[in-house]
């Protein structure tokens, strides 16, 4: 079988490194992209490994050229992950409008961008796979991370939708929940932005809490990332290349990735359960005719999360 060619954003440190590494050894081609990208990659350079400069916070018509470009090294692309991500902790009171916009920048909208300029590409060649590693923080989001979960959130929700509108054209999508991984996700994007809950916060009424939970992260780091980013790497790439132990299991659209991020997934689904119907008899009381609803087969089926 020919060598797949991947594209990966965010490739200098953490979850995409590793997985560019483990793309070189499958002797697969690679499109290694993001910020510095000759200064943390150079070396890696070779006839089957690209090196691409690619902020995907740009403006959209640098974003464009740039996958334009990206398309031509290889001739094609048959998987984009869209990796680039930031978070920190901070109140939603602390949290400015600069705060705010780098953090959905990053991890939602750079990653929209990015897709929308594949796409076009991907129709034009009949099939195409993309990948968004996002976080089961869209299932347990803790105090002071109100932006980073509701970003994964955004970026999750998209993902499915997407799915939806692309699967007829052979694109198929996924979004990974994942879970902890010692990886430098916390870190600044820029030498003048504080790192990961470096900064406090401002605000006297937070300051208990936030350091209770600073602390508990503190007190034991591996505790809160007990995953390993080898081993995720290879479920990733086995995901998206339809092989291991995904080989016989149908698409997914949104996979859970470590012990954690599987306990968050399924403690979610249960409690929303569990409220869900605690509170039927409200929500039902809004309709025009109670007791008379019925799902129609043709929506129950576009909302659905399963493949047939």
């Amino acid at each position: 079988m020919a060598p797949l060619v991947w594209m990966i954003t965010g490739s200098t440190s953490g979850i995409g490194a590793a997985l560019v590494n483990q793309i070189i050894a499958r002797g697969d081609k690679v499109i290694a992209s993001g910020r510095k990208t000759e200064e943390r990659l150079g070396h890696l350079k070779s006839d089957d490994v690209a090196l691409l400069d690619l902020d995907i916070t740009s403006e959209w018509p640098e974003i464009k050229a740039k996958m334009e470009k990206a398309w031509e090294t290889f001739g094609h692309i048959d998987v984009l992950v869209n990796n680039a991500g930031t978070s920190s902790l901070k109140s939603a009171e602390d949290a400015d409008e600069a705060f705010v916009n780098q953090m959905f920048q990053v991890n939602v909208f750079g990653h929209m961008q990015v897709t929308r300029a594949i796409l076009p590409l991907f129709r034009a060649q009949g099939n195409g796979r993309i990948g968004f590693t996002s976080s089961a923080s869209e299932w347990g989001p803790i105090p002071f991370m109100s932006h980073y979960a509701a970003s994964k959130a955004a970026l999750s929700t998209y993902v499915e939708s997407l799915h939806k509108e692309v699967r007829p054209l052979g694109i198929q999508c996924v979004s990974f929940a994942c879970g902890g991984f010692p990886t430098n996700l916390g870190q600044p994007r820029d030498n003048g932005t504080a790192a990961f809950g470096s900064e406090g916060t401002s605000i006297q009424a937070y300051q208990p809490l936030m350091a209770d939970i600073a602390g508990m992260m503190m007190e034991d780091p591996m505790a809160f990332m007990p995953g390993d980013l080898a081993k995720l790497s290879t479920v990733l790439v086995n995901i998206l290349s339809k092989e291991g132990l995904s080989a016989t299991l149908p698409w997914s659209v949104n996979i859970a990735l470590g012990s954690d991020a599987f306990f968050m997934g399924k403690k979610r689904i249960e409690e929303h359960k569990i409220q869900l119907d605690r509170w039927k008899d409200v929500s039902c009381s809004t309709d025009r005719l109670p007791g008379t609803y019925t799902i129609k087969k043709r929506y129950s089926k576009l909302i659905s999360l399963l493949e047939e």
